[in-house]
């Protein structure tokens, strides 16, 4: 039997695994009739905040803005034909993991989300979102290789 999902959501950043992910999903929304939540957190590293200190605050939503459509274009290029998909597209600002339990505890989600493939030392010291997500998220999580 399959289920029906609220909603599942699927975190977008660019990457080649949120595009998997983003097609994983879109199989499973047709396969159980549930609408898809494209989420795009921003979350600029302290280096580059400190580049955009001198920007007024309109450029930087502009920035953030773009960023976010970028994402989104390349999940919904992914997926290909989505006549038949129910997708909205969601953009915050925030830290990723925080961003995306709360959305999902929310909305009674599923997270369908791409594995990052960080590097040894770099996942030693911050280790990656979906292990964070995986660790502190009530809702089910489905992390796509």
């Amino acid at each position: 039997m399959v289920s029906h999902y609220n909603i599942i959501i699927v975190p977008v950043d660019g990457s080649e695994g949120a595009a998997r992910a983003a097609v994983f999903a879109a199989d499973l929304a047709r396969a159980t009739d549930s609408p898809i939540q494209l989420l795009h957190v921003f979350s600029p590293t302290s280096n580059e905040l400190m580049g955009m200190a001198h920007l007024p605050r309109t450029e930087i939503d502009t920035i953030s803005h773009e960023a976010a459509n970028i994402a989104f274009a390349k999940a919904r290029e992914a997926i290909g034909n989505a006549d038949d998909l129910r997708i909205e597209e969601k953009s915050v600002w925030g830290e990723p993991r925080e961003e995306i339990v709360a959305a999902a505890e929310a909305t009674d989600a599923l997270i369908v989300m791409g594995r990052r493939g960080l590097g040894k030392m770099q996942k030693l010291i911050i280790g990656s979102v979906s292990d964070a997500v995986i660790r502190t998220a009530h809702r089910p999580v489905t992390v796509v290789s």
